[in-house]
């Protein structure tokens, strides 16, 4: 494995493809966010950035999005036009009330040709769900997929909290994420918007809403993932990475088996052991992964070791049963 190591850290480092990135740090914006709806002035609701110590990134920086200029939506975004296949994941401060109307959460292929786009939001009043829809024609909302309480992973929150939202489109295929979880009947199949940039989206027809969003992360995804067939969304991977506070280690059906050589068990569930090693071939984390996994899985590494301490910025790796490098991740400062 040593001599593995060393062949690698000859090559250059190869990253994931991660397209963009916002972290709100030092109460700075690394993207360029501009609103989707605007008045006859150009005036509209955009991205802010506020000092927030509870957010998740843990720099006590967050966005924030309000419906304030724009009415009962607010919508942010970033990007490209041009972007087709591609991913973002994002922490979202999901309001939770016995008013009607609260949605927080993500938006993804904005077309600003059409008007056109996917979002996935929370929508956490009396109607305890996530929905996923399409905004099409003059603005009319379609549903696509409505979870209820007993779909979402770990039930609906009973206060206002942070979680985090994916979507994935590839093609025609829309998979939806949250918190790191997917939900029941994924992909679902739309091919009314081929194209767009990304966004966070709030809406609240009776009142003015805000939301605060963190670790927005967009990645291009492979084309040649099957519309139906999950198990074949099979790439060992790694996003953000480089990465700073936290990244998830992405995986399919067929990496199970190369993982570990042998399983064991833990009371009545059979499990496998993920590990990750430092440059020097010591393992510094071990993930426990239960063999009745739904795939594609993914679990989050903060960039502690397995006694919690935090590991210093540097490259680590994650191999198979071989010892073959599976992947290299870097850790930044």
């Amino acid at each position: 494995m040593k001599y593995l190591i060393g062949l690698m850290l000859a090559c250059s480092l190869l990253f994931s493809q991660v397209l963009y990135e916002e972290y709100f740090t030092d109460g700075n914006m690394q993207l360029d966010w501009g609103p989707w709806f605007t008045d006859s002035l150009g005036i509209g609701d955009s991205m802010g950035v506020i000092n927030d110590p509870t957010t998740p990134g843990g720099d006590s920086w967050a966005g924030r999005i309000s419906n304030e200029y724009m009415g009962v939506a607010g919508l942010t975004y970033a990007g490209a036009s041009s972007l087709v296949d591609y991913s973002i994941e994002a922490w979202v401060y999901t309001l939770v009330t016995t008013a009607a109307g609260p949605y927080n959460g993500i938006a993804i292929r904005m077309d600003p040709s059409t008007r056109y786009l996917y979002r996935l939001v929370s929508d956490f009043d009396n109607s305890a769900r996530i929905r996923l829809g399409l905004i099409g024609y003059q603005g009319y909302p379609v549903v696509l997929r409505d979870w209820t309480s007993s779909e979402i992973p770990g039930g609906v929150p009973s206060s206002s909290s942070w979680h985090k939202f994916k979507l994935k489109v590839v093609a025609d295929s829309i998979w939806a994420y949250y918190d790191e979880q997917m939900l029941p009947d994924c992909p679902i199949i739309n091919d009314s918007v081929s194209s767009g940039y990304f966004g966070i989206y709030v809406f609240n027809m009776s009142d003015t809403t805000s939301t605060k969003c963190d670790n927005v992360i967009v990645q291009a995804e492979g084309a040649s993932i099957a519309e139906h067939d999950i198990d074949r969304e099979a790439t060992f991977s790694v996003a953000p990475n480089p990465f700073r506070y936290k990244t998830v280690i992405s995986f399919g059906k067929a990496h199970l088996d190369r993982i570990e050589n042998s399983s064991y068990r833990t009371g009545s569930v059979e499990c496998r052991k993920l590990r990750i090693y430092d440059v020097s071939g010591r393992t510094v984390k071990v993930f426990n992964l239960a063999s009745g996994l739904l795939f594609p899985a993914s679990i989050s590494w903060d960039g502690k070791d397995s006694a919690g301490n935090a590991l210093a910025p540097g490259v680590y790796f994650i191999t198979d049963k071989n010892s073959d490098i599976l992947v290299k991740v870097v850790k930044l400062y």
